[in-house]
């Protein structure tokens, strides 16, 4: 049942902004991400020297993945907290955007519209978490929030999969909310004489990090299942 903007949570507390809901693994380099956000600031990008100065640089930098070309994925909601997203989810409507190209519609829900309450429990853990970690990584300052929605992928809808840029998006965060399914994953295209980067289907709570404006990608087909994401367009103000 969608109940839009009127949508009660079963849980007053899921929408409430606490570091918690923060993988312990990203929560325990949350300070030194910080640190190395204000750092970058002034000096971008971080050199290997910088790691060597600082040897917790270095050990926060090991629960990042990078695959390459500005392409990386990292532990980043608590897998108590995506549970308990999808519950709320199982309560609103999905809905394709009938403005994107046929081929790209994938049922979402709006957070802004569906459920304000959780639109601002994300993007507050975005400011505090994802705006630091873009500085690191991207030299990027991306505090506009463009959009935070629930996509859901299965066999019906992603037969094959459909070339795109997030048009509204410096830096796109896709966390993945469920990994029962079989299949999917994403696909950047790295340029013409590099091979395609593949990021594979993540574990529950981690993200994929990069920047969606620059990276042409697609969504790999599911074959079993649902895949559940959560996904943010973040630009540079």
């Amino acid at each position: 049942m969608s109940i839009g903007q009127n949508h009660v949570l079963s849980n007053a507390l899921t929408a409430y902004p606490s570091m918690d809901k923060y993988h312990p693994d990203f929560r325990r380099i949350l300070d030194t991400i910080k640190e190395m956000a204000d750092h970058a600031e002034s000096v971008y990008p971080i050199s290997g020297d910088d790691y060597t100065m600082a040897s917790e640089w270095g050990q926060a930098m090991g629960v990042i993945t990078p695959y390459g070309n500005g392409v990386y994925s990292f532990p980043y909601l608590s897998e108590s907290f995506c549970k308990s997203l999808m519950l709320e989810l199982d309560c609103m409507e999905y809905a394709v955007n009938p403005d994107e190209p046929e081929e790209a519609q994938i049922p979402e829900v709006s957070f802004a519209t569906e459920c304000p309450a959780l639109y601002e429990c994300l993007r507050s853990l975005w400011h505090n978490a994802g705006i630091p970690l873009a500085k690191v990584l991207m030299g990027q300052d991306p505090s506009v929030i463009r959009t935070i929605q629930a996509a859901q992928y299965t066999t019906a809808n992603t037969p094959r999969g459909h070339w795109h840029t997030d048009r509204d998006s410096d830096v796109t965060l896709v966390v993945a909310l469920t990994a029962t399914h079989q299949g999917g994953g994403t696909l950047v295209h790295a340029g013409p004489f590099e091979p395609n980067i593949l990021v594979p289907q993540l574990p529950v709570g981690h993200g994929m990090f990069f920047n969606g404006k620059a990276h042409r990608h697609y969504g790999m087909p599911v074959t079993e299942g649902e895949r559940n994401l959560l996904v943010h367009w973040a630009e540079v103000k």
